[in-house]
């Protein structure tokens, strides 16, 4: 949005007054005979989805008995934006002309919820002033306000209001003494909340703000009260919620039927739609209903166009949508989207051609994602969107499957480790699967595929295409992989797919760019920017099901014969690029941990690893006693009793660099003992990274005591960060110190305890948040 331009009446959308949500007087409730609760919000068109948990806030909070009146101030016509930090810095002013200079109002920026009754504010003593807000360090933060109209229209008045700066409209209130000190729980900002305390939420770090409304202004980061109000928007999705539909609609949308009224609304053929009839005939669907603005029906729907008619009173078994919406902004079709699910039973079918132009593109993610957001409310409708972007035509179906559950291509580099996570994703969504081996012959192309976000990053350039498995049409529904080898072959599959495949990318390097995949798993240790399509776990995934670790239990069941318990098991791990793992560390490690034993009355069986190595393996096993047993790892040997040693052990004992077998073995229930291996010095490009990441996310605050927006040095940081060319590097101590934390592990040196910590199985939770994600229903 430019905000050196005057809006003015006549544009879409805009307003000469805010327009009034009023929240009445529930049913079967006595009506209070107090006066209505007047609010006054702040926003500007991409904090959309902000403003809706907003005003669902004050539903949760609010006296039934009363009216609430919420008068959302946005694109406000005749106002100078010349200097404004935000799309509504000024409209606070004009409240007194708008409450028609009598009463009281309560001013919130829309970046805020309340978690007390705003009549509490609005009925608060005012001892005689003409504001009440919070002035920390002795600044006046008009972020909230209640306000005495009466006593301000004369200080504030609208065409003041309109063209002045904002700090000269403080210091006119100041310097007539009219400003009084606002309890601080009406305003309490990021790491001033207090749960049951607090009344407003105020999410003042722009970079912090979980509903991420400028995506392409700041690289998010997680905030650490982003749980209040994301849980707010799962309570508003559960309800089936919204600010806006065909009956309410919005100012923008009413301007828009209106002006197609106006224009006469001549029909137009509908050439070129038609909606696949063994779609129809799958779903069931007999009733249709197309919604078209100036358009004509389809399959022999019943036409719905706004401008001619009135909303349909039922749902049908199915809605079709072909053309329009590409030419709305984000706010509008989101949630005609939305209402496009809630007027369907079975079926929703809508096709968008982005390349009218009409709109800056947003690209096949952005509406795949919307498409899956509004799914996940509405689960019994099936949707197929049929997209032209960038000169291809993509399509995507989602929701209640048609055809059996979805198939499945998990992509194997040769990795271990790797394959190991994107199986145990696989198992735990518990659909069929293949897994597709790749020769990852030239795997340094891989990387540099790994760094474009165009075209040249979807690509089997890195892959021996001869000596691995044929990836080709039928398609599959689901691509897993993890690292960043298969990465770029990945977005080659939904490349060829034209969308139809959802990508699931896992680990850090390979998925830099959120955006170029449906969803990324990653690890917190990770310290990745926030993303909603970021899943975060403790530990990588792996394959220690409750059903594989009692398999390998039966399968192994001798393997403790005979040796004194506690039985302990260790899994040595070995040297890394972060990590050092001499034969001189290897044999101290043999000799402390037999004596770990001995103290114990107890025995070990160890098991070594692809990277221990062949000298650090001879040099541990010098440290063992005779009661000891050892497994030496060779490639192509016979079954390896790892997973015997997770299943039968009485306490593990792991290396710290290795965060697959920490993850395994949290996944048991076992007690855990972390051996600490050192970190090697970090190299020239180690402290680039870490440099970079300490600008790009380093806490900055403003004169007000807020988070300060990203700019200069740490926005071009966060955006190196963001955009996947420098990355954070991942701390393994803070993985064991939340691994501590959960009092699933000790650090090794305390002496031998055996406690019962809940085994970590996550793979079953990210499964389901995929689900949900992604649109894929389990039937």
């Amino acid at each position: 949005m430019n905000l050196l331009r005057t809006t003015q009446d006549g544009d879409l959308g805009v307003r000469s007054a805010p327009e009034r949500v009023v929240l009445g007087v529930r049913s079967g409730e006595t009506p209070s005979p107090k006066p209505p609760v007047r609010i006054f919000l702040g926003t500007e068109p991409a904090q959309y989805k902000a403003e809706r948990i907003f005003v669902w806030s004050i539903e949760q909070v609010r006296d039934p008995a009363r009216v609430y009146e919420v008068h959302i101030m946005k694109e406000l016509a005749g106002f100078r934006r010349l200097g404004w930090l935000t799309g509504f810095t000024n409209y606070r002013f004009a409240i007194p002309h708008f409450a028609g200079a009598e009463g009281r109002a309560i001013y919130n920026d829309v970046d805020q919820v309340y978690l007390r009754d705003p009549a509490e504010l609005f009925d608060a003593e005012m001892n005689d002033h003409g504001i009440l807000a919070i002035s920390p360090g002795g600044r006046l933060d008009t972020s909230v306000m209640l306000l005495d109209c009466a006593r301000m229209a004369g200080l504030w008045p609208l065409e003041e209001a309109k063209t002045r700066r904002k700090n000269g409209l403080i210091k006119r209130a100041k310097v007539a003494g009219v400003v009084g000190e606002l309890a601080g729980l009406w305003n309490a900002r990021d790491q001033e909340y207090r749960t049951g305390e607090s009344g407003v939420l105020h999410y003042t770090t722009l970079q912090k703000q979980p509903w991420r409304p400028f995506p392409k202004r700041f690289v998010y980061q997680r905030n650490p009260v982003a749980d209040v109000w994301l849980d707010l928007e799962r309570q508003a999705d559960a309800a089936g919620y919204q600010l806006y539909d065909w009956r309410r609609p919005s100012p923008y949308y009413s301007d828009l039927v209106e002006q197609a009224r106006r224009a006469g609304n001549r029909p137009k053929n509908a050439n070129g739609f038609a909606v696949p009839d063994e779609l129809i005939a799958k779903t069931g669907a007999k009733s249709l209903l197309r919604y078209a603005l100036g358009g004509g029906a389809a399959n022999g729907a019943t036409l719905y166009d706004p401008a001619v008619s009135a909303p349909p009173a039922e749902p049908s078994d199915g809605v079709l949508c072909g053309d329009g919406l590409e030419t709305l902004p984000e706010a509008e079709a989101a949630w005609l989207v939305d209402q496009l699910f809630a007027q369907a039973r079975r079926l929703l079918y809508v096709e968008i051609d982005e390349d009218k132009g009409a709109q800056p593109p947003r690209g096949q993610f952005w509406w795949f994602s919307l498409f899956q957001d509004c799914s996940a409310r509405h689960s019994e409708v099936h949707w197929r969107l049929k997209l032209k972007c960038g000169g291809r035509e993509l399509g995507r179906d989602g929701g209640p499957r048609l055809d059996g559950p979805p198939n499945i291509w998990v992509l194997d580099d040769g990795k271990a480790g790797h394959t190991t996570q994107s199986v145990g994703l696989a198992d735990a969504l518990g659909w069929p699967y293949e897994i597709k081996t790749l020769d990852v012959t030239f795997s340094k192309l891989a990387g540099v595929g790994c760094l474009f976000t165009g075209p040249l990053g979807a690509t089997r350039a890195g892959t021996n295409v001869a000596k691995s498995d044929p990836l080709e049409a039928p398609w599959p529904d689901l691509v897993i992989s993890t690292g960043w080898r298969p990465s770029p072959t990945t977005r080659w599959i939904g490349d060829q797919s034209r969308g139809h495949s959802r990508l699931v990318q896992m680990d850090r390097k390979g998925g830099r760019v959120v955006e170029l995949f449906d969803a990324l798993v990653a690890c917190s240790y990770f310290g990745l920017p926030y993303h909603p399509r970021r899943v975060e776990i403790t530990t990588p995934l792996n394959r220690a099901s409750k059903q594989r670790l009692a398999e390998a239990a039966a399968q192994w069941q001798g393997l403790f014969e005979g040796m004194p318990g506690p039985h302990i098991a260790v899994l040595v791990g070995g040297p890394s690029r972060r990590h050092s793992f001499s034969p001189e560390l290897a044999g101290r490690m043999g000799r402390e941990l037999a004596a770990f034993a001995e103290a114990a009355g107890g025995s070990l069986f160890a098991v070594t690893s692809r990277r221990t190595g062949a000298a650090a393996t001879e040099a541990f096993a010098s440290g063992l006693r005779p009661v000891d047993k050892l497994y030496r790892w060779q490639d192509g040997a016979g079954d390896n009793p790892f997973m015997g040693c997770l299943a039968l052990a009485d306490l593990l004992v792991v290396t710290g660099e290795s965060e697959s077998m920490l993850s395994e073995a949290a996944s048991t229930g076992k007690p855990i003992y972390i051996y600490p291996v050192p970190d090697k010095p970090p190299g020239l490009w180690g402290h680039v990274e870490d440099w970079v990441t300490a600008q790009a996310f380093q806490p900055r605050r403003n004169r007000r005591g807020t988070g300060r927006p990203q700019r200069g040095l740490a926005r071009l940081c966060a955006k190196l960060v963001g955009r996947g060319l420098v990355q954070p590097r991942r701390d393994i101590n803070l993985l064991h110190q939340i691994l501590y934390d959960k009092d699933l592990a000790r650090p090794f040196g305390q002496p031998l305890e055996i406690w019962s910590p809940e085994p970590l199985h996550e793979a079953d939770v990210v499964a389901e948040e995929l689900r949900r994600l992604l649109g894929l229903s389990r039937a």
